[in-house]
Parts: structure tokens; sequence; C-alpha cells
């Protein structure tokens, strides 16, 4: 059996305008792959990254993209046994050129694949992986965080740091979150983030020394890079750690020696696809983010949902920077 869709894809890198809605023939799963039919499916920066030929992952053209996608179990190989056609499945990102999602029909590896929580909506449903999983490796098995440490979380809004602040917050953390203006200041205090910097607007630095009685913040999930790292360094507490997972920040990332000695600190380079390839270790977080899920002690923030045909104005929006949670795109039915 193939399968006729649409689907995004791009020959080349470059701007938006490389992606493009395409027709291709899908086939059947073998092996351990699932093939589903979408019903919506999820943007991430990433996505931005893949396309512009700025990520970790190559493209290899024609290039398919999109890491997260909820849907309908429709056929799988011979080697699946944790899925049966009819299961509802929600995909989990991995560093693979060969598998993309943003389309109609998506074919993924079981092992990167979830059943969808029965107490989420379909566009709730896509919108768990990128954000729990970066966020549950990034504060559990790199930071170490626990009950009392004070975690910096710059870009609050996106669906990272969102996802970041509620597994820090459950695990009895003290948050701190910054966004560029106050644009957003009401929507993300309504969600319960309690220590907010306009970071436009006054100094990183002295709000975080403030906010931590000057012991300065002991974890720091940074998507911005650049010379937004210099905006907090001063403001470690000895011993803490730096996760740079994005590059919002087009200019070169610094290595701050000088004051990562000085605080006995550590920057990491990090990349949530570096922990998920460990099948035992993706097995752990999606124990404990569905168990938390399933008692809703996390719920995905889905900000804006788009049509299908209308997939480019979604990137655009996201572009904007002006989402606060995440983007979905719908796949009519």
């Amino acid at each position: 059996m193939s399968i006729n869709c649409k689907v995004v894809r791009f020959h080349e890198t470059g701007e938006l305008d490389v992606l493009a809605l395409e027709n291709v023939t899908i086939e059947d799963p073998i092996n351990d792959e699932v093939l589903f039919k979408v019903d919506a499916f999820a943007l991430n920066r990433a996505d931005v990254l893949h396309y512009q030929g700025f990520h970790t992952t190559l493209p290899d053209f024609p290039s398919r993209i999109g890491s997260e996608a909820t849907g309908e179990v429709i056929k799988v190989g011979a080697n699946v046994t944790n899925f049966k056609v009819g299961d509802r499945v929600t995909s989990i990102p991995f560093n693979t050129a060969k598998y993309g999602v943003q389309g109609e029909y998506a074919v993924v590896p079981q092992d990167y694949l979830s059943k969808v929580p029965e107490n989420l909506t379909v566009t709730e449903a896509c919108s768990i992986w990128m954000q729990y999983s970066t966020a549950y490796f990034a504060l559990f098995h790199v930071g170490n965080v626990k009950k009392g440490d004070s975690v910096f979380i710059p870009a609050i809004s996106s669906s990272a740091g969102y996802g970041c602040f509620e597994l820090a917050r459950d695990a009895g953390a003290i948050v701190i979150g910054s966004t560029r203006t106050s644009t957003k200041k009401n929507d993300l205090k309504n969600l319960g983030i309690e220590h907010l910097i306009i970071s436009n607007e006054e100094s990183v630095e002295k709000r975080l020394l403030e906010l931590t009685d000057k012991k300065g913040v002991s974890f720091v999930y940074d998507p911005i890079a650049g010379n937004f790292c210099n905006e907090y360094l001063d403001a470690l507490s000895m011993g803490a750690v730096v996760i740079i997972y994005g590059l919002l920040d087009p200019n070169p990332t610094p290595y701050p020696l000088v004051p990562l000695i000085r605080k006995k600190a550590v920057m990491d380079a990090y990349s949530q696809f570096n922990h998920v390839e460990d099948i035992d270790k993706l097995n752990e977080c999606k124990a404990y983010v569905l168990e938390r899920i399933a008692k809703g002690r996390l719920k995905p923030l889905v900000g804006k949902v788009f049509d299908f045909e209308d997939f480019k104005k979604a990137y655009e929006y996201m572009l904007s920077n002006q989402q606060v949670g995440k983007i979905v795109v719908r796949i009519a039915k």
C-alpha cells in the first residue's frame, strides 16, 4: 500500500520561501516504523534552523520537515510491538534527516512515539515532547535541579521556556523568567510565572540578584545565547549550570572563561537529541512526563492554531515572536 498526500518539503536551504506544500507518495512502513494519519503538527524554532541549514540535523534533499505531530496509526512495520492500527499517537523529536511529520501522513520509528494522553486535546497532544523532553534532560540529567534551586528561563513565553517552567516548578524549584518587552507580561503572570524580568527595560543581572537575595541562580536554560549571556553571567551562584539550547541571538556566543571560573560554573552546549538516542533514558523521560500529564501537573500550552494551507503564516507568526505557547497547524478532516 502506498499513499499519495501533501507534505511540507524543501529542496534547498534558505528563508521561509524555500518551504512548499508538495504531493508525495509514502510507502508502507518497514521494520520498526509506524505510519499514521496526521491530525495536527506543531512548529518549533528547530524547524527554522533546519530549513535555513543551521540545525545540527542537516537536510537530505528533497527534505521533509518537522518533528511533532499527532494522529491515528494506519499501518505498522513487521517489528513494531508497541502500537497497533487505530492507536492515537504523538511523535517525539530525534536527530534524523530521514523523517519529517509536517504533512497529511507521517512515518516515525516506534521508539519515538507515545500514545496520546486521554486528557489532552489534539492540539495539546502534538505539543508535548519538544518542550518537555528538552527541559527534562537539561534540568535533571545535566543540571541536577532539585527542590529549592533557583532556575532562570529567558524567553519563557516560548513553548520550550514554558515547558521548562512547568517541570522546574513541579520539582519544587524557584523559577525566574524573562521576556523582552512588557507586551506579554499579563499573560505570563496569569500563567503563574511569579518572578518575571522585562529584559529590554531592566537589568537582568540586578533583578536576578535581587530575586535570589544576592545568592545568584543555580541553573540557566538559555535559548538566546550570543551577547545575551553577558547579561546574567555575573548573577550565577557557585557551581551553577548554564544550558545553551538555542541561537535566537545571531551574534557569536562567547565562551566566558573568567566568569565561569569565578563561580565554578559550567556552560553546556546542549541538545535533547544527544539524550533521546539513549532509549532507556528516553523511556524514563516518557514515563516521568506522561505520569504528570495524566495527573494534571503538566499541560502543554497552545498559543495559536492555523489551517494546513496557512502553514507559512504559522511560521511567520513564530518568527514575529508574538506567541505565548506552542504554534500548531491542524489538518482538515
